[in-house]
């Protein structure tokens, strides 16, 4: 049975870029799209002729399970849809069909699991996300035994290897490489893709919805403009409920930021603390006496979000009677959202307001910059930034300014 009968039995209709996709015999195919496009319901539904050839035996593999679930539901959805499943499992997902054809879905977060069988074909999901080594050492040999195929369905993430394997695989002929945009499924409203243009970083939608390879360079916070999102004098009102993002250290400084939510869910820096080689009961007894003129102004404090790695300090601060939690440490997800604070709304306000007195944190935030092709700032004076990306990483989850989404 070709396809397109396979695809008029389960009313499923391609988009003119998934067609193409499709209508390319190609054994190993590389599909670099932006979110939305449709590119793992196109990964799924290619699979259909090897899944129906008999007893096959097909894996998805991503960087954790969650990953591979969009994939394997539409081929599972599609198998019971012809009531051809005979064994189903949820944890991992896996299914095997009458005829024993079998799909099994795999993390890479270990490996050494990946060694073993051969397989009649294997879809790397989001694979920009997977490491080379899982591909590399585990993965590749798999499909030599039964000439297996391989589909990589998934959206740029800097010049990683993925961008490697596109730049090389483009001049092999047993490959098919084929790139496309979020707008080219015309089924995603446009008005929602103008929204997302006006509201992420250029970068940032650049690559997630242009599905093209973007290499941070330069400042990280380009957004930054020193009259749109500083101002002296910035006082809590009463009643301000004033949370705190603390970043440890002894040689390297301490720091801590105080910062309220007014009632647009903008983000209000109003203090920093920020001090090298002092003994921790000395940062107390001064985070204690700013507390006190807060609560004198009639604040209220709120949870101190701090470095999950120091948990030795963070139970000083708790024996103490302060309220902790370890914050979202996640570098490159915590800077986007820093990020889409900083960017202006239709009404030319942006979701960040840092206190003029606050020196530190905005000398960091003005030398912050990119590693040349790395997807991870240098390290160095960056400490009062750890601080605001904690805040900004656990108010934006309270109150969803802007929806960190998954930027990796």
């Amino acid at each position: 049975m070709r396809l397109t009968e396979m695809f008029n039995d389960i009313a499923y209709e391609p988009h003119v870029q998934q067609l193409a996709f499709h209508d390319d015999d190609s054994r190993f195919k590389l599909l670099i799209a932006g979110a939305r496009f449709g590119k793992s319901l196109a990964s799924a539904r290619d699979t259909l002729s090897d899944l129906l050839a008999g007893n096959t035996r097909g894996w998805l593999v991503g960087p954790t399970y969650a990953l591979t679930r969009p994939e394997f539901r539409y081929i599972r959805d599609d198998m019971l849809h012809a009531s051809d499943i005979t064994e189903y499992s949820n944890h991992p997902p896996a299914l095997t069909t009458r005829w024993g054809g079998e799909v099994v879905c795999m993390s890479a977060r270990l490996p050494e699991a990946l060694l073993g069988e051969e397989i009649d074909w294997l879809i790397l999901c989001e694979g920009a996300h997977l490491d080379r080594e899982a591909f590399d050492r585990f993965l590749r040999a798999r499909l030599v035994t039964r000439n297996g195929r391989l589909l990589v369905p998934t959206t740029p993430r800097g010049h990683n290897w993925i961008y490697e394997l596109y730049e090389g695989a483009s001049k092999l002929e047993e490959w098919r490489v084929q790139r496309a945009a979020t707008w080219d499924n015309p089924h995603v409203d446009e008005e929602e893709i103008n929204a997302a243009r006006r509201s992420l970083p250029q970068a940032t939608f650049a690559e997630q919805f242009g599905g093209e390879f973007v290499t941070p360079h330069g400042r990280v916070y380009e957004e930054f403009d020193y009259e749109l999102h500083v101002a002296p004098g910035l006082t809590p009102p009463p009643g301000a409920i004033l949370h705190k993002g603390i970043d440890f250290g002894y040689v390297a400084p301490f720091a801590c930021l105080w910062g309220y939510l007014d009632a647009d869910d903008v983000l209000h820096i109003v203090h920093e603390y920020y001090r090298p080689e002092r003994a921790m009961p000395l940062h107390i007894r001064s985070m204690r006496e700013i507390d006190d003129r807060f609560r004198a102004m009639g604040c209220r404090m709120g949870a101190a979000y701090v470095d999950p790695s120091g948990a030795e300090q963070r139970n000083m601060l708790a024996q103490e009677g302060l309220h902790v939690l370890p914050a979202n440490n996640h570098v490159e997800g915590g800077i986007e959202v820093v990020r889409r604070r900083l960017i202006p709304n239709a009404q030319g306000r942006a979701g960040l307001r840092i206190d003029a007195s606050c020196m530190n944190l905005l000398r960091e935030i003005d030398g912050y910059a990119w590693q040349d092709n790395a997807r991870a700032p240098g390290k160095g004076s960056d400490h009062a930034l750890d601080a605001l990306r904690y805040l900004c990483v656990a108010l934006t989850r309270r109150v969803g300014w802007k929806p960190p989404g998954v930027v990796w």
